[in-house]
């Protein structure tokens, strides 16, 4: 036999076994793609000063006009974009690029599968194609999932550390220090316990040196877009506008957010415990039932095992002998 024929003998062995090595083939190259495109797209603003490269450089842009987007999404992008932290100004082309570029992989890659796993006799064209689509919603969906998640993880760790920054601003502006001058000195402190917010503190001051500190304040609440940001933009342009004290203020406001959030606890705690009675009672109930019934069922059993022995009154002897003893006086009184 010579080695052509051999081959072929093999292929053909391997033949129905294509899908299966095709499907692992689909997912392990989607995730080792998405793996490369996360560890590429990782480094942050807050890297330092030098100007990160993009995944796909100067191609970025046509790659995320691959598939268009509504305005209304293109602005959730940006926005979620933003407060997962990442501040390059073409951040949202990026992910939509690196998401567009993995939907053509896997496309690319059915496609690819369909034509090897080709046999005119066993069609697997309809269970490829189906597969492939599956992997092409996952990974047109995920990406975006994983923004979201990392977006309001992120906004929900610097709604937890600003009253921390606050109090923090408040005794650098007691101890004599301007307000940006203090937002200075606790970004700087705060840089390994406090990243996100330190970031944050550093675009505020920067944004401060160039237009205004009220402006960069709204941009602040624009980017985070949460009740505290707001109100902490609207609490210091008040404060300011009317020459009050600012620090007092602060520290005002950083109590009442403490205070917020130890109401919003004890609420849900409130609510988890009603929300508990359902399961809790549907999981007591079998156990309760259990040592209630379970005697009398045992006893029930014992009694019936016991009975239906050969002395017992619900043997098959001693109901044949009460049936003859019921029916011989209905025939006596039945004769004349």
């Amino acid at each position: 036999m010579s080695f052509l024929e051999q081959l072929t003998r093999d292929a053909t062995q391997l033949r129905p076994w294509l899908p299966v090595i095709a499907f692992v083939a689909i997912a392990l190259l989607a995730i080792a793609f998405g793996w490369l495109a996360i560890r590429l797209g990782r480094r942050r603003a807050e890297d330092g000063p030098h100007r990160r490269h993009l995944v796909f450089g100067v191609l970025t842009r046509g790659l995320a006009n691959l598939a268009p987007v509504l305005e209304g999404t293109w602005t959730k992008i940006q926005r979620e974009v933003r407060q997962a932290g990442y501040y390059h100004h073409m951040a949202a082309q990026e992910f939509l690029a690196i998401r567009n570029v993995m939907c053509v992989g896997v496309i690319i890659l059915t496609m690819l599968v369909l034509i090897i796993s080709f046999d005119p006799v066993t069609d697997y064209s309809v269970p490829i194609a189906s597969v492939g689509a599956v992997f092409l919603v996952l990974t047109y969906a995920l990406p975006r999932m994983i923004l979201q998640s990392k977006a309001k993880n992120r906004v929900q760790r610097i709604q937890t550390q600003l009253p921390d920054g606050l109090d923090m601003i408040t005794m650098c502006m007691t101890g004599g220090l301007s307000l940006n001058l203090a937002m200075e000195r606790v970004g700087s402190e705060l840089h390994q316990s406090h990243p996100d917010l330190c970031m944050e503190l550093g675009i505020i001051r920067r944004q401060a040196d160039a237009h205004s500190l009220e402006h960069s304040l709204e941009q602040f609440a624009k980017r985070i877009d949460v009740p505290e940001v707001q109100t902490l933009a609207a609490i210091v342009a008040q404060t300011e506008s009317l020459g009050a004290n600012v620090a007092s203020a602060l520290r005002d406001f950083a109590d009442g957010i403490r205070r917020s959030f130890r109401q919003r606890a004890e609420a849900k705690g409130n609510r988890t415990s009603v929300q508990m009675m359902l399961p809790v009672a549907l999981c007591l109930a079998p156990p309760v039932y259990i040592l209630l019934l379970a005697p009398a069922v045992m006893e029930l059993r014992s009694f019936v095992i016991q009975e239906n022995s050969e002395d017992g009154i619900l043997s098959t002897s001693n109901v044949a002998e009460l049936t003859d003893q019921t029916a011989q006086p209905a025939d006596e009184t039945d004769q004349p």
